[in-house]
């Protein structure tokens, strides 16, 4: 299996690897990184990565289990964390189903048991058309019984100084122990992103309500924009913002909130009911622009 595939025009190009369906980098055709440089070395690793899938759920569940509908669900801890976190998709390997010169189309099938409740089919579509790459995700419940599915996108963008962002959104998530979330409450002035502003400077690890899916990331020094463009499935985002590295941030489009899993009898705060057989699906666009 290749490390990665290619996707190219002559205004983006951008690798993608089966490992964790994953976006290796993405840079314009003359070498402005839009997406964060990949950090690994050696072996392809996925945390190193520009963008991985959130699925079946994004972010941690709280005590690595669940109850639905009267049932309990534990969850086995995936990767480095102590927490399920991210789901599967992000540490599997994805199938190639289509490769065509403007688009790559992986599959992943996840089995009942090996770490946690969840049988799916995940599909993932990477297609670029001019200055634009449009991601797509879906997730099918392949198991017996109706379960609570989340779907979502881990992208890491680069991070400048002078680096803006604009994204509404109508309330956020304090962080509480274990990295997860404590209460709803009011935007604070400087996570306030309904119009152009700076990252603050200092640790940011939270989940944002009540998101328009619109979008905009500025960075001055290398006169380059990139809009995002969410479906309506993903109406809210996490932001991770790192106060160790500042040479990028997370910026991660969700259907839902952050350790939803948790209170789905009560809230489902976005996740989706899926029977057996049932699906649906969300996306975002990225278009890159220069700065007039």
């Amino acid at each position: 299996m290749p490390d990665w595939l290619s996707l190219d025009n002559d205004r983006l190009r951008l690798r993608i690897s089966p490992r964790g369906g994953a976006i290796v980098d993405g840079y314009t055709n003359d070498g402005r990184p839009f997406l964060r440089p990949y950090q690994g070395k050696g072996a392809f690793d996925v945390a190193a990565s520009a963008c991985f899938p959130l699925v079946p759920v994004g972010n941690r569940i709280e005590g690595n289990a669940f109850s639905f509908r009267g049932r309990s669900f534990a969850l086995v801890p995936s990767a480095f964390d102590p927490l399920y976190i991210h789901g599967e998709g992000w540490l599997g390997i994805w199938r190639v189903e289509a490769q065509r010169e403007d688009c790559v189309e992986l599959v992943f099938d996840k089995p009942e048991g090996e770490g946690s409740p969840f049988a799916y089919r995940a599909r993932q579509s990477f297609r670029l058309a001019g200055a634009r790459l449009d991601l797509t995700m879906s997730v099918t419940n392949k198991g017996e019984t109706a379960l609570p599915f989340g779907l979502g996108f881990h992208p890491y963008f680069p991070r400048t100084p002078r680096t803006t962002l604009v994204a509404p959104a109508s309330g956020w998530w304090s962080e509480r122990d274990g990295h997860l979330p404590g209460e709803r409450i009011a935007l604070g002035e400087d996570v306030d992103f309904s119009t152009p502003r700076r990252l603050p400077e200092r640790w940011l690890n939270n989940g944002f309500e009540g998101w328009s899916g619109i979008a905009r990331i500025v960075w001055p020094e290398h006169g380059l924009g990139l809009d995002i463009e969410a479906s309506r499935a993903l109406g809210r985002y996490m932001l991770y913002a790192p106060d160790s590295d500042r040479s990028s941030v997370c910026f991660e489009p969700m259907s839902h909130t952050p350790n939803a899993l948790k209170h789905v009898d009560t809230d489902p705060m976005g996740l989706k009911i899926l029977s057996p057989g049932e699906s649906f699906d969300a996306g975002f666009a990225m278009t890159v622009f220069d700065l007039e």
